[in-house]
């Protein structure tokens, strides 16, 4: 697959690129290991996007103000990633030392989805 630059739009608005692996992030499968389990997004990539947003907010930042979600893309070891972009280069910092990947989730072979533990 070709990479490719999605956040071309945006530069003109002078964005800094948060890029942040999402095995950083979180620990759950990508689907669901029942017939019609899947998202097209993939469960892994939407709780990344989830827990990155979600300790941004708790950080201060409003969504659509101080950042948002681009899109996904490659680290620079070719593992998938989450990207934002934020307004102020000291968020890329911020962020990076407070995010957390404490919590597990379990797929059931039913389809059944279990919190088995809690961020701290």
């Amino acid at each position: 697959m070709e990479k490719t630059d999605h956040t071309q739009y945006m530069k003109s608005k002078n964005w800094k690129e948060i890029n942040v692996a999402e095995k950083r992030l979180t620990s759950r499968m990508g689907h669901l290991p029942v017939e019609g389990g899947g998202l097209n997004a993939s469960y892994t990539t939407v709780d990344a996007v989830a827990n990155l947003c979600t300790t941004a907010g708790n950080l201060g930042m409003i969504y659509g103000k101080d950042f948002i979600w681009s899109h996904t893309s490659w680290d620079n070891n070719d593992d998938d990633a989450i990207v934002l972009l934020v307004k102020d280069e000291k968020y890329k910092t911020f962020l990076q030392l407070a995010l957390k990947n404490k919590h597990k989730i379990k797929h059931t072979d039913d389809g059944k989805v279990i919190l088995i533990k809690e961020t701290a």
